[in-house]
């Protein structure tokens, strides 16, 4: 299949044959036109090629509704889809819009005319959508990057800058213990204050300079700097965090900070949003790729909801490290159920 192709999946052969009959009779007659009327035999399909649009009925033998309509979704993301149904299904073809597909038609109802039409007006919105994705995805990455940038130079001036003045002013502090014993008694609880004082201060912003741009990143495994994470997190949160890898060689640099930070990311998002008793991260190696799977036991989300708003930084920041590494992240998840993510990376180099 390609541009000019389309991919029907429907099982009814007499719906089948209307449609053909009628894209046969419309300007988009020279289409080639793949059938499948299972939802199985439709992703083999998609994964060997990409039509230039698709028409979905929800009602199929191995799948029903919503379902289908995500299950092609995702592995049809640069492809327009729309949605064949009935007057029974009507307003869940209207929620389905709203959820990415492109239009839908009303069997029975439409003529050779109008099902080109839609079909033209589906691929043009689809394209215009993809492109203002790709605009925001670049625009994203590039605070990101502007971010992890900005991390880095506060760290820096943190550790080399602040850090370092305040250690000269403790050995100074420290130049006077020899003149203690000449000290009345406010004056050495005094002394001993400003010294533990000191010393507190120190540890706290060379804590907050690792929390920007951790040490462990770049002296440590990312297995290690993970697992470290993973302590740090438990100690300060309510939840308990388990971390499974079978990781044995180090991805590219860019990579393991994208990986790192995608884990404390999530991590963090549970500390606050979860409400989770639990969490699971696993990273695990194959030969070409690796996989990143968190799993926690909280009160879940409405997935299109969340995405959708403007206050979605978190999950759009995600989103962005892994398609700038040409990745791919699945989220599973709803209300009461926890949630379920699943990244994977190639392990060349970026881009």
């Amino acid at each position: 299949m390609s541009e000019n192709s389309i991919l029907l999946i429907e099982d009814n052969f007499d719906d089948r044959f209307l449609l053909k009959k009628f894209l046969s009779t419309s300007g988009l007659n020279n289409w080639k036109i793949k059938e499948a009327v299972k939802l199985a035999e439709a992703i083999e399909c998609l994964e060997k090629n990409t039509p230039g649009a698709i028409l979905l009925d929800l009602s199929l033998p191995d799948s029903y509704g919503e379902d289908s309509f995500y299950q092609v979704k995702r592995n049809a993301p640069k492809s327009p889809i729309i949605i064949l149904t009935g007057m029974a299904d009507l307003s869940m073809a209207k929620r389905l819009i709203q959820k990415g597909a492109q239009d839908y038609i009303v069997k029975g109802e439409y003529d050779p005319r109008l099902l080109e039409k839609s079909i033209e007006y589906a691929i043009e919105r689809h394209k215009l959508k993809f492109e203002n994705d790709r605009n925001r995805e670049k625009l994203l990455d590039s605070v990101l990057e502007a971010q992890d940038t900005e991390r880095v130079r506060i760290a820096k001036e943190l550790h080399d800058g602040v850090v370092q003045s305040l250690t000269v002013v403790s050995l100074s502090l420290g130049l006077l213990r020899s003149a203690i014993h000449k000290f009345d008694s406010r004056q050495r609880a005094q002394y001993e204050k400003c010294t533990e004082n000191l010393s507190v201060t120190i540890d706290e912003i060379r804590n907050i300079s690792h929390s920007l741009m951790p040490r462990s990143i770049a002296e440590m495994s990312l297995s290690e700097a993970i697992e470290g994470l993973m302590e740090d997190l438990e100690d300060s949160s309510e939840i308990t965090f388990e971390f499974i890898t079978n990781l044995d060689q180090e991805p590219e640099e860019s990579l393991k900070l994208t990986i790192f930070r995608i884990v404390q990311e999530l991590s963090t998002n549970a500390i606050k949003h979860s409400k989770a008793n639990n969490m699971m991260v696993q990273l695990i190696d194959y030969p070409d790729h690796i996989y990143l799977m968190t799993e926690d036991d909280g009160i879940g989300f409405d997935k299109s909801e969340i995405l959708e708003s403007k206050n979605c930084f978190g999950l759009h920041s995600i989103e962005s490290r892994v398609n700038s590494h040409g990745g791919l992240i699945e989220i599973d998840t709803r209300p009461g159920k926890g949630t379920n993510i699943f990244t994977s990376f190639y392990k060349g180099k970026k881009g």
